[in-house]
């Protein structure tokens, strides 16, 4: 009885052994199954920061400038960030941000400068401060990370309120790398905000995005691949247009990857750091473009890109990209990236940003609908270029 009792576990064992194993293995035929429907992600935007390091350092300062802001009660709305501009030296790019904030009465300037001043002090790393001018009135900090300088910070005070303007200021907001995750492409069509959705060929979904874009009375882009600093390494996906190509090939991958994406009423680049920098090359797509009535907007992969500045001289519509609302995915530092976005739009009276299908950049977005239906205007992208 003690052996038949024990073969009868034994039997049990092998048997819950042998359904576990056939669950695994039918999650994992799923998954290899949905992904072979779906397709596989390509990366998002060429990130140009070159250094990580620097990157990190740059967003260390962005925070010890934000807290010291907040720390010293210095409102949001007196909080300006005047440019933020693609700069590249000895091999490293990053984004010059100028900033400029001016003082309510009965805060001190001094006391808010070496709030910012401790905090940036404080930070490990090569990060240094150095106070260009400082007065009662007004002082300004040129800020170094890596002996690089990447941020210029105004304080002005005696109370001057900026001016305002007469409108609520324009941003628009394109998502771009759609045409994989169709269920997080719908989600952000679903938003009560006029997104620009930006669409790459040749994806599972390219046409199944762009279709529901339209129906939802959204404004559907091409996001063209163009070919990276560090191609073929760094792969922007099928339908990319070479350095290498001639004005033919050229023209041939363009009309394939239009007629890939229906709908759609603008293009951007998607990576390209190194054929936005050719004028010659760019000219072609722009030509093209142009013919077809369609818009660019130069996502700016790149601080040497000369894309926006040929489509300016072709007098084609045209604009270019401001922030990466997304390149950082921490709560903290998508906070300051869209405060920065609605700074340059409540001082320049609009601005463009980019973000990705990320469930950050969505969670990002549903926040912020309050402060869009009251502060400013989210547009169509084709309201914006020139």
């Amino acid at each position: 009885m003690g052996k038949k009792r024990k073969k009868k576990r034994e039997l049990k064992y092998v048997l819950i052994a042998f359904c576990s194993l056939a669950i695994v293995l039918a999650i994992l035929i799923g998954y290899l199954w949905r992904l072979e429907k779906e397709g596989s992600p390509l990366p998002y935007e060429e990130v140009y920061a070159t250094s990580e390091r620097l990157s990190r350092e740059i967003r260390l300062v962005d925070r010890a400038i934000s807290d010291g802001f907040h720390a010293a009660g210095v409102p949001p709305e007196r909080i300006v960030f005047l440019s933020v501009i693609p700069r590249h030296k000895q091999g490293f790019h990053w984004d010059f941000t100028s900033i400029r904030a001016t003082i309510p009465r009965g805060h001190s300037v001094v006391r808010v400068g070496d709030e910012i001043k401790g905090r940036i002090s404080a930070l490990t790393g090569p990060v240094e401060i150095t106070a260009i001018k400082q007065a009662p009135t007004e002082t300004t900090f040129y800020i170094y990370c890596t002996g690089l300088f990447t941020h210029r910070l105004n304080l002005v005070g005696d109370g001057i309120s900026l001016p305002q303007r007469s409108s609520r200021p324009k941003v628009g907001i394109i998502i771009d790398d759609l045409g994989y995750d169709r269920s997080l492409a719908n989600a952000f069509i679903e938003l009560d905000i006029p997104l620009t959705l930006s669409v790459l060929p040749f994806t599972p979904n390219s046409r199944a995005v762009a279709q529901r874009a339209r129906q939802e009375g959204r404004e559907a882009m091409l996001h063209l691949p163009m070919e990276p600093i560090n191609y073929p390494s760094v792969n922007p996906g099928d339908g990319v247009l070479l350095l290498s190509m001639d004005e033919k090939t050229i023209q041939e991958v363009l009309e394939d990857d239009l007629t890939q994406t229906p709908f759609i009423v603008g293009v951007n680049n998607h990576m390209g750091s190194r054929f936005t920098e050719s004028e010659e090359k760019i000219t072609i797509v722009l030509k093209e473009l142009k013919k077809r009535n369609l818009y660019f907007v130069d996502s700016r992969t790149t601080s040497g890109t000369v894309a926006f500045k040929t489509a300016q001289k072709m007098a084609m519509k045209a604009a270019k990209r401001d922030i990466f609302l997304d390149n950082d995915l921490s709560e903290h530092a998508l906070k300051i990236q869209m405060e920065r976005l609605l700074s340059l739009a409540k001082h320049r009276g609009q601005a463009i940003g980019i973000g990705h299908p990320h469930q950050e950049t969505l969670n990002l977005l549903r926040k912020y609908q309050p402060s869009f239906a009251h502060e400013i205007e989210v547009v169509p992208v084709s309201s914006l270029v020139n």
